[in-house]
């Protein structure tokens, strides 16, 4: 048998994370109750037993694979519900695939930061999650996320590799140094994918981003003594606003999406 080496990488540390919170009490009965509206899942004991199969299926070649049904029916069990359990087994069940991508990226550029590729992996597989093209397919589904998740960081790091000149074109999250932010993993992670999404949907620019994070940082290492101008409290004020309203309207989304109570 083959021991695994140790690592201390970012995915490692969320993969332990992500078992740990599976194993909390409770867990087992609440995946209970959502495995209990899907045909496939109900025939799962737990959360581990689910992940565990979707790592062991393997591609049968052509682009199909065995756990496309299985994938599918979660997708659409997050749409009726904002309980994060199955999008943290979707992340466990695909943390090797997203090990394979970062060595990949690492050896065509070697001078990007381990950790930032890892954290962008992570953001680009949530979004990946969340993309409506997903739930109109009904095979090639395993593929399909693995390729998204990808493709988004391959660009991701062909952009860094860009010139300054051309770097300020870019307006992709991506692009902010998150990573220097002390918020816990789970929340960094979330909200790289958060800002990500008030990005592409026109909340934000780059530059908006930029000096929200730099602000962020300002507070965190503690030089946030507010000494800015009155023409920049007004723009970072304006910018909250713009997070408030897109996080209102994500919310709302999820509630009109949800299910009407049984009585």
């Amino acid at each position: 048998m083959r021991t695994r080496s140790v690592c201390r990488c970012l995915l490692c540390q969320l993969e332990a994370h992500l078992k740990r919170q599976l194993g909390e009490a409770g867990c087992e009965e609440n995946f209970s109750k959502i495995a209990a509206s899907g045909l496939l899942l109900s025939g799962f004991p737990n959360a581990f037993a689910l992940t565990a199969h979707l790592r062991s299926c393997r591609s049968n070649g052509n682009g199909t694979h065995p756990a496309d049904p299985i994938l599918l029916e979660i997708l659409h069990l997050r749409q009726t519900g904002t309980d994060t359990l199955l999008r943290d087994v979707l992340l466990l069940a695909f943390v090797p695939v997203l090990h394979t991508a970062s060595r990949q990226i690492a050896q065509r550029y070697p001078l990007l930061s381990l950790e930032d590729t890892l954290q962008h992996l992570v953001a680009a597989l949530l979004e990946t999650l969340d993309s409506p093209k997903l739930l109109a397919r009904d095979s090639h589904l395993a593929f399909a996320i693995s390729r998204m998740a990808k493709r988004n960081t391959f660009d991701w790091a062909e952009r860094q590799t860009r010139t300054p000149g051309n770097a300020e074109r870019d307006e992709l999250l991506s692009e902010s140094p998150l990573s220097g932010i002390p918020e816990t993993l789970e929340r960094a992670v979330l909200l790289r994918h958060f800002l990500c999404r008030c990005q592409r949907e026109g909340f934000l620019t780059g530059a908006d981003v930029e000096l929200l994070v730099h602000i962020k940082l300002e507070r965190d290492l503690g030089n946030g003594n507010g000494q800015y101008s009155n023409a920049l409290r007004q723009k970072i004020k304006r910018l909250i606003g713009k997070l408030r309203e897109a996080a209102r309207t994500s919310r709302a989304m999820v509630t009109d999406q949800a299910p009407p109570e049984r009585p």
